[in-house]
């Protein structure tokens, strides 16, 4: 399911539905879960250190590397799936940790990188290309191998890792003001000497040689909440609906929430919510979609969401406000956690929306005759999907 049609691809590994279509070079490159595309003009090959060329660069899945990129070696972006390069970005040797994330020329001849920034602007990218993975998938003898889901238990993870990364660089920040003198701050709010940024993995693991501002770092937090609350409340839903069905009689609240692992709810829900220690920093591969366990048992797969559902629960029921302003008992907590499900389901659905929507708008204030041509988001099937799930 690779495509090769320009360019020089060699000593590689090209995986499924990635697509090398223009004029571009790829040299030494490991890129087993593909999914990404090769822009016109793009380097990446610089695998000679002018005493040998003993240099690789192991790409993520779902990479872009834009038009006329350059890529210096060694570079890892295993653990940085679904992220894009940007048009002309130099990029430095490095390891990169933050998933869906967007690099673009920074100040100070410093590539800035926004993490998440896929999932909080361009939501409409990752639906679509769910879609389109499994449209054209032809590797019939192969369907383990290239018909994984994106947002599924392995990436999950990397999204805890990578937030934890970027909420642990704001605890320092706040450490650092207080031991200063200065007044500290609350919540995940940095204090004001962090407006300046973090730069290099040195002020957060995982951002490789790049800089990343305050805005930035908010803007990965609240994507990689959203989309690992989103996973996890999804298979409570799930859960909910299949107990339903095979039920021929009401259950209590207490019933349920035994069902679906959830009974002592009320005692970890005044808990602030758990910090973990990131994996990322040890050099390795990611598990490979088809060996994960979620990949083909249902079971594993809702384990691994009641997992991230327990280590959310605090968080979720501090930012939803219940209007009985009563979550002491066990209805209002699973009530609490439904109206949370919805919210982010509607919240995903208005941006799928937007992220296309704001393409037909510059589309149409730029190019004559642009909206006759182009399908509009009110019309458009992913768009129309992502409401329909919502």
């Amino acid at each position: 399911d690779a495509h090769v049609s320009g360019g020089e691809v060699h000593c590689t590994v090209f995986g499924p539905n990635a697509n090398g279509h223009h004029q571009s070079l790829l040299i030494g490159i490991l890129w087993p879960l593909g999914r990404g595309n090769v822009g016109y003009g793009s380097n990446v090959g610089s695998n000679h250190t002018g005493r040998i060329p003993d240099q690789e660069t192991s790409v993520g899945e779902g990479t872009f590397w834009g038009l006329g990129s350059v890529i210096k070696f060694p570079v890892d972006l295993t653990h940085a799936p679904y992220s894009i390069v940007a048009a002309g970005v130099q990029l430095p040797p490095q390891r990169i940790t933050l998933p869906f994330s967007l690099i673009t020329d920074g100040p100070n001849n410093m590539n800035l990188l926004t993490p998440g920034w896929l999932l909080h602007y361009s939501p409409y990218t990752i639906a679509r290309s769910e879609v389109k993975f499994a449209n054209r998938r032809m590797a019939k003898r192969h369907d383990f191998y290239t018909g994984w889901k994106i947002l599924r238990a392995g990436v999950m993870d990397m999204l805890v890792d990578a937030r934890e990364s970027l909420l642990s660089a704001g605890r320092r920040q706040q450490q650092q003001q207080q031991q200063s003198g200065g007044e500290g701050t609350s919540g995940n709010r940095a204090p004001a000497s962090a407006v300046q940024g973090y730069k290099t993995d040195k002020a957060i693991p995982g951002l490789g040689a790049n800089q990343l501002t305050e805005k930035g770092r908010q803007i990965g937090i609240k994507a990689y909440t959203a989309a690992i609350q989103r996973y996890a409340l999804r298979g409570l839903l799930h859960r909910l609906v299949t107990m339903a069905k095979a039920q021929d009689e009401v259950l209590s609240a207490e019933d349920v929430l035994r069902h679906v692992g959830l009974e002592g709810v009320l005692a970890v829900s005044g808990h602030d919510m758990e910090t973990t220690t990131s994996s990322t920093s040890k050099v390795n591969w990611p598990v490979l979609p088809w060996n994960e366990e979620a990949h083909t048992d249902p079971e594993a797969q809702w384990k691994h969401q009641h997992s991230l559902l327990m280590k959310e629960l605090p968080s979720i029921i501090s930012s939803t406000t219940n209007t009985n302003n009563n979550n002491n008992n066990n209805i209002s907590i699973l009530s609490t956690l439904l109206q949370k499900c919805v919210a982010l389901e509607q919240d995903h659905a208005k941006r799928v929306y937007q992220s296309k929507s704001r393409d037909d708008a510059r589309g149409a204030k730029t190019v004559p005759g642009y909206a006759d041509v182009h399908v509009a988001a009110e019309k458009d099937s992913v768009a129309l999907a992502a409401r329909e799930e919502a």
